[in-house]
């Protein structure tokens, strides 16, 4: 006969663990998506950065506009403080 108080719980059938494993890989893949969101966005602020006046005005852009767009990367900005005049 099988009374409460012969009834364990081990760590293994415990239901709040897939619980909390599903909330941090929940984390981990908002961090992840964050993470690749912000590398295109410098990606193509870098790229934006290497246009010349010509090429802003064939895809719609003054340089004006690619400035601002520009300057969002703080990273990038101080990177073109450094290089040397072309």
């Amino acid at each position: 006969m099988v009374t409460i108080d012969t009834i364990t719980s081990n760590s293994h059938n415990d239901p709040v663990r897939p619980a909390r494993l599903a909330w941090l890989m929940a984390i981990a893949r908002a961090v992840g998506a964050a993470s690749t969101l912000r590398r295109r966005q410098r990606r193509t602020r870098i790229h934006l950065a290497q246009l010349t006046e010509e090429q802003l005005r064939d895809v719609g852009l003054s340089p004006d506009m690619a400035e601002r767009e520009i300057r969002k990367s703080r990273l990038l900005l101080v990177e073109r403080l450094y290089q040397p005049p072309v």
